[in-house]
Protein backbone atom coordinates (compact mmCIF):
# COMPACT_ATOMS: atom_id res chain seq x y z
CA UNK A 1 0.00 0.00 0.00
CA UNK A 2 0.91 3.47 -1.11
CA UNK A 3 1.70 5.36 1.68
CA UNK A 4 1.02 9.54 1.00
CA UNK A 5 3.79 11.31 3.11
CA UNK A 6 2.40 13.86 5.92
CA UNK A 7 3.83 17.45 5.12
CA UNK A 8 2.03 19.23 7.43
CA UNK A 9 5.17 19.26 9.98
CA UNK A 10 7.00 21.22 6.81
CA UNK A 11 4.09 23.55 6.53
CA UNK A 12 4.04 24.54 9.65
CA UNK A 13 8.01 25.11 9.51
CA UNK A 14 7.84 27.16 7.02
CA UNK A 15 5.07 29.24 8.09
CA UNK A 16 6.89 30.07 11.23
CA UNK A 17 10.03 31.09 9.31
CA UNK A 18 7.89 33.45 7.24
CA UNK A 19 6.31 34.94 10.25
CA UNK A 20 10.30 36.17 10.69
CA UNK A 21 10.51 38.98 8.60
CA UNK A 22 13.65 41.21 8.91
CA UNK A 23 12.39 44.17 8.05
CA UNK A 24 10.76 46.24 10.54
CA UNK A 25 8.25 49.62 9.90
CA UNK A 26 8.34 51.18 7.03
CA UNK A 27 12.06 49.73 6.33
CA UNK A 28 13.27 49.92 2.61
CA UNK A 29 16.18 47.72 3.07
CA UNK A 30 17.86 46.76 -0.49
CA UNK A 31 19.03 47.82 -4.04
CA UNK A 32 15.29 47.73 -5.18
CA UNK A 33 13.44 49.43 -2.71
CA UNK A 34 16.19 52.24 -3.65
CA UNK A 35 15.45 51.90 -7.05
CA UNK A 36 11.05 51.81 -6.55
CA UNK A 37 11.81 55.27 -4.49
CA UNK A 38 13.99 56.88 -6.92
CA UNK A 39 11.82 55.76 -9.80
CA UNK A 40 8.30 57.42 -7.40
CA UNK A 41 10.38 60.65 -6.70
CA UNK A 42 11.20 60.65 -10.22
CA UNK A 43 15.06 61.09 -9.61
CA UNK A 44 18.37 59.02 -10.55
CA UNK A 45 19.33 56.21 -7.80
CA UNK A 46 22.34 58.48 -7.00
CA UNK A 47 20.36 61.01 -5.59
CA UNK A 48 18.93 58.66 -2.85
CA UNK A 49 20.51 59.62 0.33
CA UNK A 50 20.06 55.82 2.16
CA UNK A 51 21.02 55.83 6.23
CA UNK A 52 19.57 53.16 6.94
CA UNK A 53 21.79 50.14 7.80
CA UNK A 54 24.87 51.74 9.80
CA UNK A 55 26.90 51.30 7.04
CA UNK A 56 30.89 53.11 6.86
CA UNK A 57 31.00 55.77 4.12
CA UNK A 58 34.21 56.97 5.49
CA UNK A 59 35.97 53.74 4.41
CA UNK A 60 38.17 54.00 1.08
CA UNK A 61 36.73 51.67 -1.22
CA UNK A 62 39.48 52.35 -3.77
CA UNK A 63 41.95 50.89 -0.75
CA UNK A 64 40.00 48.19 0.27
CA UNK A 65 39.61 46.89 -3.73
CA UNK A 66 43.92 47.22 -3.57
CA UNK A 67 44.58 45.68 -0.61
CA UNK A 68 42.11 42.72 -2.35
CA UNK A 69 43.49 42.72 -5.60
CA UNK A 70 46.89 42.16 -4.06
CA UNK A 71 46.30 39.27 -1.84
CA UNK A 72 44.57 37.50 -4.46
CA UNK A 73 47.78 37.99 -6.41
CA UNK A 74 49.51 35.37 -3.82
CA UNK A 75 46.63 33.08 -2.82
CA UNK A 76 46.11 29.88 -4.62
CA UNK A 77 42.86 29.24 -4.73
CA UNK A 78 43.38 25.45 -5.52
CA UNK A 79 44.96 24.18 -2.35
CA UNK A 80 43.72 24.67 1.79
CA UNK A 81 46.47 27.12 3.58
CA UNK A 82 47.05 25.56 7.04
CA UNK A 83 48.87 28.68 8.08
CA UNK A 84 46.41 31.16 7.32
CA UNK A 85 43.94 30.43 10.09
CA UNK A 86 46.42 30.43 12.99
CA UNK A 87 48.56 33.70 11.20
CA UNK A 88 45.04 34.96 11.29
CA UNK A 89 43.94 34.41 15.06
CA UNK A 90 47.49 35.50 16.05
CA UNK A 91 46.62 39.05 13.90
CA UNK A 92 43.40 39.18 15.39
CA UNK A 93 45.01 38.63 19.02
CA UNK A 94 46.93 41.40 18.58
CA UNK A 95 44.84 44.00 17.65
CA UNK A 96 42.19 43.25 20.76
CA UNK A 97 44.95 42.12 23.08
CA UNK A 98 44.65 38.75 23.64
CA UNK A 99 46.11 35.43 23.12
CA UNK A 100 45.41 34.01 19.70
CA UNK A 101 44.11 30.65 21.52
CA UNK A 102 41.37 32.89 22.67
CA UNK A 103 40.63 33.92 19.18
CA UNK A 104 37.61 32.47 16.94
CA UNK A 105 36.84 33.46 13.35
CA UNK A 106 33.64 33.03 11.20
CA UNK A 107 32.24 33.95 8.50
CA UNK A 108 30.33 36.91 9.80
CA UNK A 109 29.29 37.40 13.79
CA UNK A 110 25.41 37.16 12.91
CA UNK A 111 26.34 33.51 11.63
CA UNK A 112 28.55 33.25 15.33
CA UNK A 113 25.30 34.84 17.56
CA UNK A 114 23.43 31.90 15.48
CA UNK A 115 26.28 29.34 16.12
CA UNK A 116 26.37 29.83 20.04
CA UNK A 117 22.29 29.90 19.97
CA UNK A 118 22.47 26.50 18.34
CA UNK A 119 25.41 25.14 20.60
CA UNK A 120 23.73 26.12 24.14
CA UNK A 121 19.84 26.71 23.07
CA UNK A 122 17.57 23.77 22.99
CA UNK A 123 13.73 23.26 23.02
CA UNK A 124 12.68 24.13 26.75
CA UNK A 125 15.70 26.64 27.67
CA UNK A 126 15.56 30.66 27.98
CA UNK A 127 17.78 33.22 26.67
CA UNK A 128 17.61 37.03 28.45
CA UNK A 129 17.83 39.84 26.52
CA UNK A 130 18.45 43.46 27.84
CA UNK A 131 15.89 45.63 26.17
CA UNK A 132 15.48 47.05 23.44
CA UNK A 133 18.14 45.59 21.91
CA UNK A 134 19.31 44.16 18.40
CA UNK A 135 15.83 42.20 16.98
CA UNK A 136 18.00 38.93 15.56
CA UNK A 137 18.72 37.74 19.21
CA UNK A 138 14.65 37.23 19.80
CA UNK A 139 14.51 35.56 16.13
CA UNK A 140 17.10 33.18 16.66
CA UNK A 141 16.47 32.04 20.00
CA UNK A 142 12.68 31.33 19.25
CA UNK A 143 13.93 29.38 15.90
CA UNK A 144 15.80 27.08 18.30
CA UNK A 145 12.62 26.57 20.17
CA UNK A 146 13.67 28.24 23.17
CA UNK A 147 12.11 31.30 24.94
CA UNK A 148 13.75 35.23 25.00
CA UNK A 149 13.39 36.96 27.95
CA UNK A 150 13.67 40.65 27.87
CA UNK A 151 14.71 42.82 30.69
CA UNK A 152 14.29 46.68 30.02
CA UNK A 153 17.24 48.87 30.43
CA UNK A 154 16.94 51.30 33.07
CA UNK A 155 15.84 54.89 33.00
CA UNK A 156 19.54 55.61 32.20
CA UNK A 157 19.83 53.09 29.62
CA UNK A 158 22.21 51.22 32.01
CA UNK A 159 21.78 47.71 33.15
CA UNK A 160 19.34 46.31 36.07
CA UNK A 161 21.97 43.85 36.48
CA UNK A 162 19.52 43.00 40.08
CA UNK A 163 16.26 42.93 37.22
CA UNK A 164 18.33 40.58 35.12
CA UNK A 165 19.74 38.12 37.78
CA UNK A 166 15.90 38.31 39.21
CA UNK A 167 15.15 36.19 35.38
CA UNK A 168 17.76 34.00 35.46
CA UNK A 169 16.48 30.45 35.82
CA UNK A 170 18.28 27.20 35.73
CA UNK A 171 16.49 26.59 32.39
CA UNK A 172 18.72 30.32 31.56
CA UNK A 173 21.98 29.12 29.19
CA UNK A 174 22.65 32.65 27.47
CA UNK A 175 22.66 36.16 28.16
CA UNK A 176 22.72 38.58 25.02
CA UNK A 177 24.52 42.12 25.93
CA UNK A 178 24.91 44.19 22.89
CA UNK A 179 27.41 46.96 23.72
CA UNK A 180 27.47 49.61 22.23
CA UNK A 181 23.61 48.70 22.36
CA UNK A 182 21.80 48.86 18.62
CA UNK A 183 19.54 50.94 18.97
CA UNK A 184 20.36 53.10 22.22
CA UNK A 185 24.33 53.27 21.41
CA UNK A 186 25.57 53.58 24.81
CA UNK A 187 28.21 51.10 25.56
CA UNK A 188 28.11 49.30 29.11
CA UNK A 189 30.60 49.07 31.92
CA UNK A 190 32.69 46.39 32.55
CA UNK A 191 31.36 46.31 36.09
CA UNK A 192 27.50 45.02 34.89
CA UNK A 193 28.63 42.51 32.74
CA UNK A 194 31.40 40.94 34.94
CA UNK A 195 28.41 40.92 37.38
CA UNK A 196 26.39 38.93 34.75
CA UNK A 197 28.88 36.32 34.84
CA UNK A 198 29.76 36.07 38.12
CA UNK A 199 25.90 35.33 39.47
CA UNK A 200 24.90 32.85 36.86
CA UNK A 201 25.87 29.77 35.39
CA UNK A 202 24.72 30.88 31.92
CA UNK A 203 26.82 32.31 28.70
CA UNK A 204 27.08 35.68 28.55
CA UNK A 205 27.22 36.91 25.03
CA UNK A 206 28.89 40.96 24.76
CA UNK A 207 28.01 41.76 21.03
CA UNK A 208 30.94 44.35 20.29
CA UNK A 209 29.49 45.06 16.32
CA UNK A 210 30.22 48.65 17.24
CA UNK A 211 33.05 48.75 19.65
CA UNK A 212 35.60 50.38 17.33
CA UNK A 213 33.65 53.78 17.62
CA UNK A 214 33.21 53.47 21.24
CA UNK A 215 35.82 53.94 23.90
CA UNK A 216 36.94 50.41 25.04
CA UNK A 217 36.54 46.51 24.27
CA UNK A 218 35.90 43.96 26.91
CA UNK A 219 38.19 41.51 25.14
CA UNK A 220 41.33 41.42 27.80
CA UNK A 221 39.30 41.06 30.75
CA UNK A 222 36.30 38.56 29.11
CA UNK A 223 39.08 35.94 28.41
CA UNK A 224 39.37 35.39 32.41
CA UNK A 225 35.79 34.67 32.43
CA UNK A 226 35.14 30.80 31.55
CA UNK A 227 31.80 31.92 31.17
CA UNK A 228 31.56 35.18 28.65
CA UNK A 229 32.12 35.41 25.09
CA UNK A 230 32.63 38.95 23.09
CA UNK A 231 31.61 38.53 19.36
CA UNK A 232 32.79 41.48 17.09
CA UNK A 233 32.76 42.21 13.25
CA UNK A 234 34.47 43.46 10.22
CA UNK A 235 31.25 44.90 8.81
CA UNK A 236 31.37 48.52 10.22
CA UNK A 237 34.27 50.00 11.46
CA UNK A 238 36.43 48.27 8.86
CA UNK A 239 33.41 48.70 6.11
CA UNK A 240 33.18 45.59 4.98
CA UNK A 241 29.35 44.74 5.29
CA UNK A 242 29.58 42.89 2.08
CA UNK A 243 32.29 40.29 3.12
CA UNK A 244 30.83 38.68 5.79
CA UNK A 245 33.95 38.19 8.42
CA UNK A 246 33.28 37.89 12.19
CA UNK A 247 34.97 36.62 15.07
CA UNK A 248 35.06 35.83 18.69
CA UNK A 249 37.02 36.10 22.09
CA UNK A 250 36.51 33.96 24.79
CA UNK A 251 38.60 31.81 27.76
CA UNK A 252 40.75 29.16 26.02
CA UNK A 253 38.81 26.51 26.78
CA UNK A 254 35.61 28.15 25.66
CA UNK A 255 37.42 29.31 22.15
CA UNK A 256 38.77 26.05 21.74
CA UNK A 257 35.54 24.00 21.48
CA UNK A 258 34.27 26.81 19.19
CA UNK A 259 37.08 26.37 17.02
CA UNK A 260 36.86 22.91 17.07
CA UNK A 261 33.02 22.75 16.06
CA UNK A 262 33.34 26.21 13.63
CA UNK A 263 36.33 24.55 11.66
CA UNK A 264 36.36 25.79 8.10
CA UNK A 265 34.21 28.61 8.41
CA UNK A 266 36.53 31.16 6.79
CA UNK A 267 38.14 31.05 3.28
CA UNK A 268 41.65 31.58 2.67
CA UNK A 269 41.27 34.41 0.55
CA UNK A 270 38.95 35.71 3.47
CA UNK A 271 41.71 35.12 5.70
CA UNK A 272 44.95 36.49 4.39
CA UNK A 273 42.90 39.58 3.45
CA UNK A 274 41.42 40.60 6.75
CA UNK A 275 45.11 39.54 8.51
CA UNK A 276 46.29 42.28 5.21
CA UNK A 277 44.08 44.68 6.81
CA UNK A 278 44.84 44.25 10.31
CA UNK A 279 48.55 45.55 8.94
CA UNK A 280 47.03 48.54 8.00
CA UNK A 281 45.18 48.89 10.97
CA UNK A 282 46.19 52.89 11.47
CA UNK A 283 44.21 53.45 8.33
CA UNK A 284 41.10 52.05 9.54
CA UNK A 285 41.63 53.61 12.96
CA UNK A 286 42.00 56.94 10.69
CA UNK A 287 38.36 56.12 9.34
CA UNK A 288 36.97 55.34 12.80
CA UNK A 289 38.00 58.17 13.52
CA UNK A 290 36.57 60.54 11.09
CA UNK A 291 33.24 58.60 11.61
CA UNK A 292 33.55 59.82 15.69
CA UNK A 293 34.47 63.40 14.69
CA UNK A 294 31.39 63.59 12.45
CA UNK A 295 29.15 61.88 15.11
CA UNK A 296 30.05 64.78 17.69
CA UNK A 297 28.93 67.12 14.91
CA UNK A 298 25.55 65.10 14.06
CA UNK A 299 24.42 64.86 17.76
CA UNK A 300 25.65 68.74 18.64
CA UNK A 301 23.67 69.91 15.61
CA UNK A 302 20.49 67.45 16.23
CA UNK A 303 20.39 68.69 20.24
CA UNK A 304 19.52 72.33 18.81
CA UNK A 305 16.38 71.17 16.29
CA UNK A 306 13.30 72.48 17.95
CA UNK A 307 11.04 68.70 18.25
CA UNK A 308 13.89 66.38 18.42
CA UNK A 309 15.29 64.79 21.71
CA UNK A 310 18.94 62.83 20.95
CA UNK A 311 20.63 59.82 22.62
CA UNK A 312 24.20 59.67 23.19
CA UNK A 313 25.63 56.97 21.13
CA UNK A 314 28.71 55.35 20.87
CA UNK A 315 28.56 54.05 17.78
CA UNK A 316 28.21 54.80 14.08
CA UNK A 317 24.35 55.74 13.99
CA UNK A 318 22.33 58.45 15.97
CA UNK A 319 18.92 57.43 17.85
CA UNK A 320 16.47 60.06 18.46
CA UNK A 321 13.13 61.03 19.08
CA UNK A 322 10.06 63.39 17.86
CA UNK A 323 7.45 65.66 18.88
CA UNK A 324 5.93 64.34 15.90
CA UNK A 325 4.94 61.45 14.85
CA UNK A 326 7.71 59.51 14.11
CA UNK A 327 6.43 57.64 10.99
CA UNK A 328 4.59 60.56 9.49
CA UNK A 329 8.74 61.77 10.13
CA UNK A 330 9.95 59.15 8.19
CA UNK A 331 7.43 59.36 5.48
CA UNK A 332 8.25 63.06 4.57
CA UNK A 333 12.02 61.91 4.78
CA UNK A 334 11.30 59.20 2.14
CA UNK A 335 9.57 62.40 0.12
CA UNK A 336 12.98 63.93 -0.04
CA UNK A 337 15.13 61.35 -1.04
CA UNK A 338 16.28 60.03 2.80
CA UNK A 339 15.91 56.30 3.77
CA UNK A 340 16.31 56.56 7.56
CA UNK A 341 15.23 53.55 10.42
CA UNK A 342 12.14 53.67 11.56
CA UNK A 343 12.61 51.76 14.63
CA UNK A 344 8.79 51.89 15.51
CA UNK A 345 7.75 51.93 19.54
CA UNK A 346 10.81 50.58 21.60
CA UNK A 347 10.68 49.57 25.39
CA UNK A 348 12.29 52.37 27.82
CA UNK A 349 12.72 54.51 24.73
CA UNK A 350 9.28 55.49 23.34
CA UNK A 351 8.95 55.45 19.16
CA UNK A 352 12.16 56.19 17.73
CA UNK A 353 14.41 57.12 14.66
CA UNK A 354 17.71 56.17 13.91
CA UNK A 355 20.20 57.27 11.00
CA UNK A 356 23.62 56.35 10.01
CA UNK A 357 26.61 58.57 10.64
CA UNK A 358 27.40 59.83 6.81
CA UNK A 359 29.88 61.98 5.35
CA UNK A 360 29.19 65.64 6.25
CA UNK A 361 27.28 66.22 3.22
CA UNK A 362 24.76 63.65 3.55
CA UNK A 363 24.54 64.57 7.16
CA UNK A 364 23.90 68.15 5.85
CA UNK A 365 21.42 66.90 4.01
CA UNK A 366 19.24 65.09 6.94
CA UNK A 367 19.95 68.03 8.63
CA UNK A 368 18.90 70.38 6.50
CA UNK A 369 15.26 68.35 5.70
CA UNK A 370 14.61 67.65 9.71
CA UNK A 371 13.60 71.14 10.78
CA UNK A 372 11.49 71.55 7.58
CA UNK A 373 9.70 68.38 8.46
CA UNK A 374 9.40 69.40 12.34
CA UNK A 375 7.57 72.68 11.83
Amino acid sequence: MEVKPNLNWLEKKLELLQSFDGSLLGYVNSSTGVTQLASKLGICSSQILKLDANENFFVDSSFLKGVFLEVIKNVDLRFYDSNAMVELKTALGKYVGVPSECVVACSGSEQLIDFIIQLFLEKGDEAISISPSFFMYKKRVELSGAKLVSVPLRDDLSIDVDDVLKKVTNKTKLIFVCSPNNPTGNQFDWAAIEALANASSAVVLVDEAYVEFGTYSVCPLAINKKNIVVVRTFSKAFGLAGLRFGYATAHKDFASVLSETLPYTVSTLTARYVQRLLDNIEVVQRWTNLVNTERERLLSKLRVINGIKVLDSKANFVTFKTNKNTEEVYRELLDKGIIIKNLGELPVIGHCLRVTIGLPNMNDRFLKAMPEILV
